[in-house]
């Protein structure tokens, strides 16, 4: 947590719509992209659209992996965690067209999981609380931890999975992050790390 005028840490938490809309059309259109990490696919699982299959050829693929990769370093990155439909999907024509076929839908099923989110925090669900983590580190480093940021970016994809992305940028499942003790086992040393 930072305070004004101190040096302390900062974790984002975050799942920006740019890279669920990237994510659903991927699993609507059925593209199997080759890409660092191997996402999995969303949950609740996005159905396969027929009508999307004279798009989806292997060039859509190749565009929506680089398309990937220069958006996720995007999100770790310091520059605003927007979503900018023309900028972010700008990789080519057989990708752009998939997305203008699947935007609006995209669009709603993003909608439908921040209200999800939204009703979880409501109901008073158990929540991660990275604060509670840090000062696990700092009790057993025997001092408070150095300044770091660190985004975490999480996704509704299956399995409870994370991924460093760079030395400050992790992305985790949405189960791993509602699983405290999971969570705490793979952020630990991330944390420790940085701390």
């Amino acid at each position: 947590m930072r305070y004004a005028g101190s040096s302390s840490w900062l974790m984002r938490i975050g799942s920006p719509q740019g890279l669920l809309i990237g994510l659903f059309v991927r699993d609507a259109a059925g593209l199997h992209p080759r890409t660092v990490i191997d996402v999995p696919r969303l949950v609740p699982a996005v159905e396969l659209r027929a009508d999307l299959a004279p798009l989806a050829v292997p060039e859509a693929s190749a565009q929506w992996a680089r398309w990937w990769e220069r958006e996720l370093a995007r999100q770790g990155g310091r520059e605003l965690r927007s979503f900018a439909p023309d900028a972010g999907f700008g990789d080519g024509r057989e990708f752009g067209g998939l997305v203008r076929e699947c935007l609006r839908d995209a669009v709603r099923w993003c909608t439908d999981r921040s209200r999800e989110e939204t009703d979880a925090l409501t109901r008073g669900d158990p929540h991660p609380h990275e604060g509670d983590l840090v000062r696990l580190v700092e009790e057993e480093i025997g001092r408070k931890a150095r300044p770091f940021e660190l985004q975490v970016t999480e996704l509704p994809v299956e399995g409870s999975v994370g991924w460093r992305v760079s030395s400050d940028h992790v992305v985790v499942s949405r189960a791993l992050r509602a699983d405290p003790a999971a969570y705490r086992d793979w952020l630990t040393p991330v944390v420790r790390e940085l701390a």
